[in-house]
């Protein structure tokens, strides 16, 4: 019997059992999309990720408290804008920018909208590249005069006056200060979305943060910093440098702050998604092992069914080596049919993923040529042993089977 033959008899023998077939590959369609899912979805992050850290100048990194400090049980450590002032002196270090964060709201007609201020250092605009669709970026001579300006995404200034450019010049008020608008940058993609209603996003200068009570100096999130050189060696001293800094003016230990550069960013980044990776993958795998038991399960019941058709084919000169080709097939095309299944069902939840939170949406090749591969392999393994037994019957006691 032709290949083509067993494959049409398969195919004719799945239409005959729909359901019995779909719910006996359902362990090999959510295998197989759990897989094609997870590594476009995985490769999507590590390009957003490479995209976002490609942003930053050369020989930049970042310097922050240690955040397994707070769950030590030690002091807490601090950076503050002297702190700043004090690193930028650094031999090694050509620029530095300080982040503090604060939540406010302000209102558009008789709409709230909330907003995530960034105070951060007119440095920043040499450390980050910024697509800025119209005006600029605040001044260090605004920044050292204390001015409210501010910097907006291009959704929110869109939103406030229709056009980027319209939005310069309008005043926001913002924890009780009023800000001008300065500047409007091209919105990001963010990580993930954040909700029914968006949080926008600004920038000001660190000197327009209000400080909490009690605050008598501005404390830091973070600092980012340019090393005079981008070379790895000359970054991870300067990381030193800045470490042993902070923890000298703060009298504690040099561990209490963390640094990372863009390339050590962007090896944890991958890192991190090729664990998670792994993981859906051996749970995928055990899913694909639980579908082949079914097809085996299945393809058993099908001997039985057929057996008189086994006995008939044989009585007419087919050899268990046609039959044994014949059953083997079918169990194939069944995994194959589920793999299919799986690859478009992992491909539209990658897409759905992908548009939500705006990463980029690329198909990887190599899952899917696995996918079939591994989709063909579990009909081979698990179909073997039932075309094996369809091969061995006797004509004769087939025939005799009702």
């Amino acid at each position: 019997m032709p290949i083509w033959e067993s494959v049409l008899v398969a195919l004719d023998n799945i239409r005959a059992h729909k359901l019995r077939s779909f719910l006996t590959i359902i362990g090999v369609v959510i295998g197989v999309a759990a897989v094609i899912t997870v590594v476009n979805i995985g490769q999507a992050g590590k390009t957003f990720i490479a995209g976002e850290l490609e942003r930053y100048a050369d020989g930049v990194f970042i310097v922050m408290p240690n955040p397994s400090a707070a769950s030590s049980g030690s002091i807490v450590p601090e950076i503050d804008v002297v702190d700043l002032e004090r690193l930028r002196r650094l031999s090694g270090v050509r620029a530095a920018a300080g982040f503090r964060s604060f939540s406010a709201e302000t209102r558009i007609g008789k709409e709230s909208v909330r907003f995530n201020v960034t105070g951060t250092s007119a440095e920043l605009a040499r450390l980050q590249s910024m697509a800025m669709e119209a005006g600029r970026f605040f001044t260090a001579s605004e920044e050292r005069a204390g001015q409210q300006v501010l910097v907006v995404e291009s959704d929110f200034a869109e939103r406030l006056s229709g056009t980027s450019a319209a939005a310069i010049g309008r005043r926001l008020t913002l924890g009780g200060k009023s800000y001008r608008i300065v500047g409007v940058y091209r919105s990001d993609r963010a990580l993930f979305s954040v909700g029914e209603k968006k949080v926008f996003a600004a920038y000001a200068p660190l000197s327009a943060v209000p400080k909490l009570e009690g605050e008598s100096v501005l404390r830091l999130e973070s600092v980012l910093l340019q090393a005079s050189s981008a070379d790895e060696e000359f970054l991870k001293k300067t990381a030193e440098t800045v470490r042993k800094e902070l923890a000298k003016r703060h009298r504690t230990e040099e561990n209490q702050y963390f640094t990372q550069t863009t390339k050590e960013a962007e090896r944890q980044v991958n890192t991190v998604f090729g664990t998670l990776q792994t993981i859906i993958g051996s749970i995928a795998g055990i899913s694909l092992a639980v579908g082949g038991i079914g097809v085996t399960n299945i393809m058993l019941v099908s001997v039985t069914e057929r057996t008189r058709e086994i006995g008939i084919r044989k009585a007419i000169g087919a050899s268990p080596g046609v039959i044994m080709t014949m059953f083997l097939i079918e169990a194939i095309v069944l995994c194959l049919i589920g793999g299919i299944l799986g690859m478009g069902i992992g491909l539209f939840g990658a897409f759905v993923f992908s548009h939500f939170t705006g990463w980029p949406f690329s198909i990887s090749w190599w899952p899917i040529l696995l996918s079939v591969g591994f989709s063909t392999g579990v009909g081979v393994f698990f179909g073997l042993y039932p075309a094996n037994k369809a091969s061995r019957l006797q004509p004769i006691e087939s025939l005799r089977y009702e």
